[in-house]
């Protein structure tokens, strides 16, 4: 149990519209499971405050609270937006639902690196980022309005304008982790390479 789950705030990250999927990743099963119930799981080993961003109609079933976009849905920055603007606490934890294979060690160690900036990242070596198993604390929320009444919609224009934390793979390897806990599943395909 993680020692500081009454100060964070977790977010699954369910909207989006799968058009390379052709159905809808969150309800999609891997060992046993949808998708956007072993995102809930993770992140409750890390808090009891989680919160599914995308249309309540679709994952009621599994009796937690959702948040479906209160601003005109832009992509996943409108569900951050909507998350910051609902969230109680400093420290908001999001991960989205196509991200099977992802580790709490990986999520604690985001959250150990949040105090002092507004996100924490992932950085690959090749200089690309992950934005969306990360961490955005309150501070993002004006940035965050700001791009979005300006039609800029991108992540990685979002992080380039915030105090980041980054984690680089260096950071994985001391976690005996590498970069396929990242793996997201797009398309059927992706789905049958993970077996």
């Amino acid at each position: 149990m993680y020692s500081s789950k009454q100060r964070i705030t977790g977010f699954a990250l369910a909207g989006g519209r799968s058009v390379r999927m052709g159905q809808d990743k969150a309800l999609l099963r891997v060992g046993g499971y949808p998708l956007i119930q072993l995102t809930v799981n993770l992140l409750k080993d890390l808090t009891d405050q989680i919160f599914i961003l995308g249309p309540p109609r679709k994952y009621s079933s599994l009796k937690v609270p959702f948040l479906p976009d209160q601003v005109a849905s832009q992509g996943p920055l409108s569900a951050i937006y909507t998350a910051l603007i609902s969230s109680q606490t400093r420290t908001n934890l999001f991960l989205a639902c196509d991200m099977p294979l992802m580790k709490v060690e990986f999520m604690e160690l985001l959250v150990e690196k949040a105090d002092n900036v507004d996100a924490v990242v992932m950085r690959f070596d090749d200089g690309t980022l992950e934005p969306l198993c990360a961490i955005y604390n309150s501070s993002c929320l004006p940035q965050v309005k700001t791009n979005f009444e300006d039609g800029k919609y991108r992540l990685s224009d979002l992080v380039a304008q915030l105090n980041v934390a980054y984690i680089g793979e260096k950071d994985l390897r001391h976690l005996r982790l590498d970069r396929r806990i990242f793996t997201n599943l797009n398309t059927l395909n992706d789905l049958k390479k993970l077996g």
